[in-house]
């Protein structure tokens, strides 16, 4: 009966555990291990320390596999970086500044034996917890992270193309292809059952946010008559603001204007700007600074009585 020999690769290769057969015994056998290695493609070049050059992306010019693409100015962008950001920095910060802890919910006193199982009391003088305000520094200068746009057609229940129109609507005022909102329960009051698709929505990120941010602060708020602006109630105490516009604003963004034939209906939307702001009055003077205005008075605050 043949029984082979082992060697000093078969010996490496049974102690680096490449194989459950016999090899290691010397006995014949079978691999009962899946040969994946050969399907996972590495590249050699990146493993090496010589070449540090080869891990940066193929649009970096240090590359040397570099590929050109589609470039583009984004004046926004740069007019934060230039001026507005040196400014919120000398707005918001304060000599002496500390670490204000926001509320946090509370433990009970054990005074009852179901104490010891029961949740955390509710913070005082608050339903939910609050974020900590940290020091101002040039490293959470507040900035507009993304704007949601929202558009609930109340019409679609009765013409599902109402839903389908608000859709390619949004489409063409911001460029950027929008998701369906689908109704998740039954109203029956409302004539609405779950899965009709009642409107639309999308998320704003990057180039398309800050030139749809331009077209609105430059185009379409100067020219709605009466418009107050932005109530200074609005927000969510973590530095995101709400607003939103009737279906007549709308007709004032270029896209819809220069078309109004193919627009005979239009839909309010309502805006959420999402911002890094740590508290509400930050992020009304960041979008204070891209030309948004702003009326009233704020949370808890009277109206001053001004005498002329």
């Amino acid at each position: 009966m043949f029984s082979p020999k082992p060697t000093a690769s078969l010996s490496v290769a049974a102690l680096r555990q490449f194989t459950t057969s016999a090899v290691a015994l010397g006995k014949p056998g079978c691999n009962t291990i899946k040969p994946v290695h050969h399907r996972v493609k590495i590249n050699k070049n990146k493993l090496s320390h010589r070449f540090p050059e080869l891990n940066l992306s193929k649009n970096d010019i240090r590359n040397p596999a570099f590929k050109p693409t589609s470039t583009y100015q984004d004046r926004v962008e740069e007019h934060y970086h230039n001026t507005i950001a040196s400014d919120l920095l000398l707005i918001n910060a304060q000599e002496g500044e500390f670490t204000q802890f926001g509320k946090k919910r509370r433990e009970w006193d054990g005074s009852s034996p179901y104490h010891l199982n029961r949740s955390l009391r509710k913070p005082q003088g608050s339903e939910a917890e609050t974020l900590d305000i940290k020091p101002h520094t040039a490293s959470n200068i507040p900035k507009i992270e993304a704007i949601h746009i929202n558009c609930y057609v109340e019409s679609a229940k009765d013409n599902a193309n109402h839903a389908l129109n608000s859709l390619v609507q949004i489409q063409q005022i911001t460029g950027v292809k929008p998701k369906p909102i689908f109704a998740k329960t039954n109203v029956i009051h409302w004539r609405v059952r779950a899965g009709f698709q009642m409107g639309a929505r999308v998320t704003l990120k990057g180039r398309p946010m800050n030139q749809f941010l331009s077209t609105l602060t430059d185009i379409v708020l100067p020219r709605i008559r009466e418009y107050k602006g932005i109530s200074n109630k609005s927000g969510d105490r973590t530095g995101n603001i709400q607003f939103g516009l009737t279906p007549d604003d709308i007709r004032y963004f270029p896209e819809i204007e220069s078309n109004q034939d193919l627009w005979p209906k239009t839909y309010g939307m309502h805006f959420n700007v999402v911002t890094s702001a740590q508290t509400d009055a930050e992020a009304r003077t960041l979008l204070s600074a891209y030309g948004l205005p702003f009326h009233g008075s704020e949370k808890g605050t009277k109206p001053e009585n001004i005498e002329y």
